[in-house]
């Protein structure tokens, strides 16, 4: 098949994801449209062949490295393929799931769309549109991830405190299945009969199962979707292409809000900050003000994630333009609110004051961003974290290659995250590891990262993952909010869902895929 290429060194960068998990393949082929990714997953069906799909390699759980097969990259599926608007206003936009989020923000802030291909209704919806009039709201931390790799992971970022994940603006799907039939499903359309799947493919075949018999956390989570009739494209968002490959997405649409701005506020102590994010959530200690505006999102920096970037900037050209951090800090949280009314900044500014100085911040030592060029160095802040681990662990894997990115974002409930929170701080500061926690404490996770330098703190990181996850589990959360448990996490998946359940996934994941070939190695041994 001329799809299908031989691996060689020409496709090495193919092998691994951002999180340096080295994989090792036979073949890569690069689909340009579904009827060429059916055709490749036809092939290694016939062949017994597994396959890894791939989007932008920027996931952070290995579930993008291959473990032997093929490489499926979905690089060159990267069209939007049309828009629509429904009978009550909502704009949706279609696209092939190798479109980078960084493409479709571009053509949605300055409408500019290759419409080729396009039919006279998507044509229709695009003129009645203006530049920058809609936007598609996840915002995971990388905006060159792809659509696809996005629905895989049910990606969320730091704005899902007011928007949610990826799952809530997924409004159709086009999966292809192992054997590669296609399975067309729209939101309320294709629904489970309780705990029974009756689902049809475009060919007029139908497959029949029956989901686990538990439910997956009702807390952010990036794994599996499992609920009594349950929308049945949501089987595949979360899943990490274990149970299908996504060829097609209908995403929602939401009108772009008038103003953005956000406050970076530094605190002396933890317990400070701690209480700031409960104020903002609307949850105030006694004696504390409660903030009137729900956050768009909250992120937290603990004083090693802000020396750590204040280090960086002595070595790397890009981050010497990073504000200067004020004197004795201990941890900041940022704070980012989206209003319609600009006029109202002064108002809420003073609310926030009087909730910073009621839990022992300081009104004067924090950053204010008003426009849009103040925020876009609030968050260039924010980005510098990831991008400085990054570096590190590159760094340090010239040394060690097994190393990769030993980042957790585990997710408990309200009542659980200080308690959890506590622990990570107790059990890091207990080590001789190097580290830092930072992240979307606005949803109960946060992410502590090990910076390995060696191969024995790399195992004594994953040893200190594994007792996380037992107390995580025991707190009823997830060991994965928002980056999926790949091939990184899956003894973690094996913690939180017990071995039982495991079975359970594992059996639904085979009546998707009797021969096993999808997405070998992630989540399942």
């Amino acid at each position: 098949m001329n799809l299908i290429r031989k691996m060689s060194a020409e496709y090495a960068d193919y092998l691994f994801d951002e999180s340096r998990t080295m994989g090792s393949a036979d073949y890569i082929a690069f689909p340009a449209n579904e009827e060429e990714l059916a055709e490749v997953v036809r092939w290694c069906a016939e062949k017994q062949v597994p396959l890894t799909a791939q989007g932008a390699l920027t996931g952070l759980a290995g579930g993008a490295s291959p473990e032997r097969g093929l490489v499926l990259n979905l690089q060159r599926m990267n069209r939007i393929l049309g828009m629509r608007k429904d009978s009550d206003g909502t704009y949706y936009v279609r696209v092939q799931p190798g479109l980078r989020l960084a493409q479709l923000r571009r053509a949605l802030a300055v409408k500019a769309f290759d419409v080729a291909g396009w039919d006279e209704e998507s044509i229709g919806t695009l003129k009645e549109i203006a530049p920058g009039q809609l936007f598609f709201p996840p915002d995971p931390t990388e905006p060159t991830a792809s659509i696809g790799g996005m629905a895989s992971c049910n990606a969320c970022g730091a704005r899902s405190v007011q928007y949610g994940c990826t799952r809530a603006h997924i409004h159709a799907l086009r999966v292809v299945l192992a054997d590669g039939q296609i399975a067309d499903l729209e939101r309320e359309k294709q629904k489970a009969d309780g705990r029974k799947i009756r689902m049809q493919t475009t060919d007029g075949n139908v497959l029949e199962t029956t989901l686990p018999s538990f439910e997956t956390p009702e807390i952010k989570d990036a794994g599996f979707f499992i609920r009594r009739n349950m929308d049945l494209l949501d089987l595949f968002i979360g899943s990490q292409g274990t149970m299908g490959i996504i060829s097609e997405l209908e995403l929602k649409l939401m009108p772009v809000p008038k103003h953005l701005w956000g406050v970076t506020a530094f605190f002396p102590d933890d317990e400070c900050a701690l209480a700031y994010v409960r104020a903002v959530k609307g949850r105030p200690d006694p004696g504390v003000p409660r903030f009137p505006r729900p956050a768009a999102s909250i992120e937290f920096f603990d004083k090693n994630a802000l020396d750590m970037v204040q280090q960086q900037k002595a070595v790397t050209p890009a981050f010497r333009q990073l504000q200067e951090l004020p004197e004795n800090y201990c941890s900041a949280v940022y704070v980012e609110l989206n209003d319609d009314d600009p006029g109202e900044i002064p108002e809420v500014l003073t609310a926030l004051a009087e909730v910073l100085t009621a839990v022992g911040g300081d009104p004067d030592r924090t950053w204010v961003a008003r426009d849009a060029l103040e925020l876009e160095q609030l968050l260039f802040f924010r980005h510098s974290v990831p991008e400085t681990i990054d570096l590190i662990v590159e760094e340090n894997r010239k040394k060690e290659p097994c190393i990769t990115i030993l980042s957790t974002d585990m997710a408990v409930d309200d009542d659980h995250f200080d308690e959890l929170f506590h622990i990570y701080k107790k059990d890091l500061q207990a080590s001789d590891l190097p580290w830092i926690i930072f992240g979307h404490i606005g949803e109960n996770h946060v992410h502590p990262n090990i910076l390995a330098r060696d191969r024995r703190e790399y195992e004594q990181g994953h040893q200190i993952f594994e007792k996380w996850a037992r107390e995580v589990h025991r707190m009823g959360g997830s060991i994965s909010a928002e980056h999926g448990a790949g091939k990184i996490k899956r003894r973690l998946a094996l913690i939180m869902y017990g071995e039982e359940r495991l079975k359970e996934l594992y059996a639904l994941k085979r009546a998707f895929d009797p021969q096993g070939i999808l997405g070998p190695g992630n989540i399942f041994e």
